[in-house]
């Protein structure tokens, strides 16, 4: 799978199942969670442990957007998507 297919999928997982501001389904804010998918596929094209990823998923909630954890939800995506990346290698 290229990098384009894989970044749109983890993309699209963070719009629809991450979602923490609550826009899942707003076309207009489909675009809203792009900036943090190139870091994820870093991450997984590392290999990096599903905690490690949850813990990013958790930092941009906190730091950037300034907002209540939900960190199973970020456990629960980074699962997702780690097994999505390894069905694709």
């Amino acid at each position: 799978m290229s990098d384009n297919t894989s970044l749109r999928i983890i993309q699209v997982a963070l719009h629809w199942v991450w979602d923490p501001i609550g826009v899942r389904g707003i076309e207009e804010a489909a675009d809203e969670y792009d900036t943090y998918a190139p870091r994820v596929l870093e991450m997984l094209e590392a290999d990096a442990p599903v905690e490690r990823i949850a813990d990013y998923l958790t930092s941009v909630v906190r730091d950037r957007m300034e907002l209540p954890v939900q960190p199973d939800r970020d456990k629960d995506v980074s699962s997702m998507l780690h097994q999505m990346f390894a069905v694709t290698r």
